[in-house]
């Protein structure tokens, strides 16, 4: 069994929710990567994206992703693009059971349509956007996982929990 467990997937898909209980359940450290991120920076991701950009978002990503996952017995809820860069990947491969929340379009789009702080889907047309980074990203979060949980608008968050604390204490 590694120390610890990573959450990957999209935006909207469910990681800090899921990544808290799990936390909790195994009693372990519990860190979610974006509010680190927002946290050391001292502003929104909206600001960081705005007057940075992408690039320099990623690159403290990937410092944060280095730095937590050489912590022991800890469960990291990534960002939803953290799978992009090789290296958060190869990071978190190396201590953690890695989980893709893998949710449909449709839930994510419900759960993030009216969000605001979400950088990459302050567009007019959010579900187009949603499905094409979805669309790129996917194949990424399938290779990148030891897991995979389906998730949709009926899914039971605890039910999830349970799941993967399940494969988790068995892998």
């Amino acid at each position: 069994m590694k120390d610890n467990i990573a959450l990957i997937g999209f935006m909207g898909s469910g990681k800090t929710t899921i990544g808290r209980l799990l936390a909790k359940a195994l009693d372990m450290k519990y860190v979610d990567i974006d509010r680190e991120i927002v946290r050391i920076e001292n502003r929104p991701i909206t600001e960081i994206f705005e007057k940075e950009g992408e690039s320099y978002f990623r690159a403290l990503e990937r410092k944060i992703i280095a730095k937590e996952s050489k912590d022991n017995n800890i469960v990291i809820a990534t960002g939803g693009g953290a799978i992009i860069d090789n290296e958060n990947i190869k990071s978190l491969k190396e201590t953690s059971f890695v989980v893709y929340l893998n949710c449909s379009i449709d839930c994510i789009y419900e759960r993030v349509k009216d969000k605001t702080h979400r950088p990459l889907l302050n567009v007019e047309n959010k579900y187009e956007t949603i499905v094409e980074l979805y669309n790129k990203r996917r194949i990424l979060y399938k290779i990148s996982c030891d897991f995979s949980v389906d998730i949709n608008m009926d899914t039971n968050m605890y039910d999830t929990v349970e799941k993967i604390k399940k494969k988790y204490i068995l892998s």
